[in-house]
């Protein structure tokens, strides 16, 4: 088997007149994130006898924690407008 000699990454120092380039994230396009979570038996049985049939359990989960996302958003939300009062 042969060594891979070309290098994965290479690092061009910066100089002082490197132009900065502005990053503002509100000019991003759609973003998308993956993520991974790790059930026991015990939770896959405990996610199974509450979800409603038919459907895909991944969906599920992912509505039950945007709403629980929302939930939590308005709550610290009128929980800063009480504080301004």
């Amino acid at each position: 088997m042969t060594e891979r000699r070309v290098p994965v990454h290479i690092e061009t120092p910066l100089t002082p007149d490197t132009p900065e380039i502005p990053y503002d994230r509100s000019q991003m396009g759609p973003r998308s994130m993956i993520l991974e979570i790790e059930f026991n038996g015990e939770e896959i049985d405990r996610l199974k006898a509450g979800t409603p049939r038919p459907v895909r359990l991944i969906q599920w989960i992912k509505q039950a924690a945007l709403e629980r996302a929302d939930a939590e958003a308005s709550r610290l939300a009128s929980d800063e407008l009480r504080e301004a009062d």
